[in-house]
């Protein structure tokens, strides 16, 4: 905690000196939690940022042990946001709610609660305090604060991809605070390789100095067709794990396919593609839900943007298809978005013709048997393929 009651009054830490919170201290100053009236102790290291702790080990009912992460990205923000608004507080009580803030910002127009999250919760208290604070009339700005895994993939565990956004301009996309080097890092046109694996441009940085309420966007490039260049290898390297460590007898989807009578190793291309940007939303693998759309309706003489829907909703319903929890996004019809997504790449392939508003094979559906046949439908695919790209 930053924050204490003394004499009545609030007492922030972080609006003194080390030297000037040892004199408080010296002289016996009394700090009580706003809270729950316990007594607290001031911790004042030479590292972690000074602040409270309770003398008791019985829990505050609102306020938890904080990591020296949390404080320094309180004190950061605090600053920041002190310097763009007037009436900001640190740790503030919601009334009516057994919440408490980590920052609190009245504006002329509106309240903002920031939440700075550095350990995981479960997703639906997450889905809790957004719900209790829009209640209040409160817009709520969580910010992760986790370390993220990123080398060729960016890593985000399901409770890091909760923090996923959306922006017409930047698709989905993820904002990272990183308080030991005041920055924040935007990762911008994640696109799902696996459940936890994404693709992404470069992150952009922006500097703790820079950031704004709502966040600032910046004015970047879009994706780069080159960023999607390594879509096929992504693809074979799930199919062949998908292989080696599932046993048709037992794997629900490899017993459908090979029920279907299809070859799994050699499933048409456009079968696993990715759908940009609203596919993110399905947590299984692009080669399993699509194949599911095919086996149930695609192979059809006419399918419609409605008949895709259903599958999709039924298989969600059965529990073959999985949707991402992504409680900070505000999309509705996702699978709408989806089923449309798909039909229209779809179309750009000339796998499908649209007629008013059916869609029709433009050849029987062929699953090759072997790698001959493979290779000449990656021949066939491929230009058409590159010709999408060009255009994103």
């Amino acid at each position: 905690m930053l924050t204490a009651l003394l004499n009545r009054q609030v007492f922030t830490t972080i609006h003194y000196s080390r030297e000037e919170l040892r004199g408080f201290r010296k002289k016996g100053a009394s700090f009580i939690c706003p809270h729950c009236s316990s007594p607290l102790t001031m911790k004042i290291g030479s590292r972690n940022v000074p602040h409270f702790a309770h003398i008791s080990h019985a829990d505050c009912e609102l306020v938890r042990g904080e990591t020296p992460q949390h404080l320094l990205s309180k004190q950061l923000l605090y600053d920041r946001i002190s310097s763009l608004y007037t009436r900001v507080s640190l740790e503030h009580s919601i009334k009516g709610l057994k919440q408490v803030a980590d920052i609190y910002v009245k504006t002329d127009t509106a309240e903002i609660a920031i939440e700075i999250q550095c350990s995981s919760i479960p997703i639906s208290e997450i889905v809790r305090r957004t719900y209790g604070y829009h209640r209040q009339g409160i817009t709520p700005l969580w910010i992760l604060t986790q370390p993220l895994k990123s080398k060729k993939l960016l890593s985000l565990t399901t409770f890091q991809q909760a923090f996923i956004r959306y922006s017409p301009h930047l698709d989905y996309f993820i904002l990272h605070f990183l308080p030991d080097r005041s920055i924040f890092q935007l990762y911008p046109h994640l696109l799902p390789v696996s459940a936890t694996a994404f693709m992404s441009a470069a992150p952009i940085i922006i500097p703790v100095s820079e950031f704004t309420l709502p966040p600032s966007i910046p004015n970047v490039s879009v994706l780069h067709p080159a960023f999607l260049s390594h879509w096929y290898d992504f693809r074979t390297k799930w199919i062949y794990n998908k292989i080696h460590y599932n046993k048709a007898r037992t794997d629900v989807f490899l017993r459908e396919v090979y029920g279907e009578g299809d070859t799994f190793l050699y499933l048409p291309l456009y079968i696993g593609i990715p759908v940009i940007p609203h596919g993110i939303h399905i947590r299984n693998h692009e080669v399993e839900w699509q194949y599911y759309v095919w086996k149930d309706c695609l192979k059809g003489d006419a399918i419609s943007e409605e008949n895709v829907c259903r599958v999709l909703d039924r298989r969600i319903a059965n529990g073959h298809i999985e949707l991402r929890s992504l409680p900070l996004l505000k999309i509705d019809e996702e699978i709408k978005r989806i089923a449309s997504g798909y039909l229209r790449l779809l179309e750009e392939l000339q796998v499908l013709r649209k007629i008013n508003d059916m869609y029709q094979l433009t050849e029987p559906w062929s699953c090759p048997d072997h790698f001959s046949a493979y290779e000449q439908h990656k021949h066939d695919f491929f230009p058409r393929w590159k010709h999408i790209l060009k255009k994103l």
